[in-house]
């Protein structure tokens, strides 16, 4: 849905949040052996907590969507919040590589590197003024992406990185 119409619909978020938090409450009901044996409500409400305070700061500087912060809120109540942690380190990377492959395909990269430079350009002149360094929303972007599959190939990676034991968050 969002790599075709750039929505996350919040029926799917809905659905996938109902299901973590069905899987925390009955996951202990049958054995100890389950995958989720582990999680409790306090996981669960933490990790949604991650996912939110993560990715909010991106949505209020509209540089993502509400759907995209609450796709990651409904990570966060599957794996807690370790693993969401996890899963937001890899997804930036994720994302900075999808930019980056982005930018080259719709060949708007030009306008990727003058909107980096500017915003870096004007967080460092605040920092050295003694103002805060923020981020401005830019004028012109260089186009919409579609940040879910970013997410989501953040939540693969880190699910194979966790089951390889290469990964410290677990």
């Amino acid at each position: 849905m969002d790599v075709r119409f750039r929505r996350v619909p919040n029926f799917l978020i809905f659905a996938g949040m109902s299901a973590a938090l069905f899987t925390c409450l009955f996951s202990g009901l049958n054995d100890s052996t389950s995958i989720s044996s582990g999680v409790t409500l306090v996981m669960v409400s933490a990790g949604i907590a991650v996912g939110f305070a993560a990715l909010f700061p991106l949505y209020a500087l509209r540089a993502m969507g509400a759907g995209d912060v609450k796709l990651m809120m409904m990570v966060g109540a599957f794996l807690g919040p370790l693993q969401t942690l996890g899963v937001v380190v890899l997804t930036f990377l994720a994302g900075g590589v999808l930019a980056f492959v982005m930018a080259l395909w719709q060949r708007s990269f030009r306008q990727l590197a003058t909107n980096l430079r500017f915003m870096l350009t004007t967080s460092a002149v605040r920092a050295a003024g003694g103002d805060s360094p923020r981020f401005e929303p830019l004028a012109q972007t260089a186009g919409r992406m579609p940040y879910a599959v970013a997410i989501a190939a953040g939540v693969v990676l880190q699910l194979i990185l966790v089951r390889s034991g290469g990964w410290a968050l677990s």
